[in-house]
C-alpha cells in the first residue's frame, strides 16, 4: 500500500516539474533577447582578466598594506564592470566589511607569466575603507525596506 501511494506521489511530482521549469524560465525573460553579432571570442587577450582571477584577489594599498580581497563584482546592464566590492577586515572572511570601490580605481598587477592576477593596488588605505559607508546589494536594500515596513 504504501510502495503504491508512494509511486503515485513521484508520478504527481513528475508531472508538475516541466511545468515549473516552463515558469522559471518565463520569470527570467524580460523582454527582446539581444541579438548576436555572430562573433564569439575564441581567445582571452593580453589586456583581459577573467573575473575568476578577480574575485578573491588580493587588494594592497600603494604603501603595500594589506587592505582586504576583491569578493564581488558590480557589472552594469552592458556587461561592464562598474565597481568591485572588497572585503575589507575580518577573519578568514568572516566578519568582514564589504565596500565597494569604482574598477578605474585599480591597479592590477599581473604575475611574471601574465595569465594571472597577482594582486590589486589601491590609492585608498585600509582605514579609508574601514570609514566608507559599506556596500549593500539589491536584496539587502529590499530586506531592510521591508523589516522597516
Amino acid at each position: 500500500m504504501i510502495t503504491r501511494q508512494f509511486a503515485l506521489a513521484a508520478l504527481v511530482l513528475a508531472a508538475f516539474v516541466p511545468a515549473l521549469a516552463q515558469d522559471a524560465g518565463n520569470q527570467t525573460t524580460t523582454g527582446a533577447l539581444r541579438a548576436t553579432s555572430g562573433a564569439y571570442p575564441a581567445r582571452q587577450a593580453l589586456n583581459q582578466s577573467l573575473g575568476s582571477n578577480l574575485i578573491g584577489a588580493k587588494v594592497v594599498s600603494a604603501s603595500n598594506e594589506t587592505i582586504g580581497r576583491i569578493a564581488n563584482l558590480v557589472i552594469n546592464d552592458d556587461g561592464s564592470i562598474e565597481s568591485v566590492v572588497i572585503a575589507v577586515g575580518g577573519l578568514l572572511g568572516v566578519g568582514a566589511k564589504e565596500v565597494a570601490v569604482t574598477y578605474r580605481s585599480l591597479n592590477i598587477v599581473r604575475t611574471r607569466t601574465g595569465e594571472a592576477i597577482d594582486h590589486v593596488t589601491l590609492a585608498a588605505t585600509k582605514n579609508d575603507l574601514r570609514h566608507a559607508a559599506e556596500f549593500k546589494t539589491l536584496s539587502q536594500q529590499m530586506a531592510e525596506r521591508d523589516t522597516r515596513r
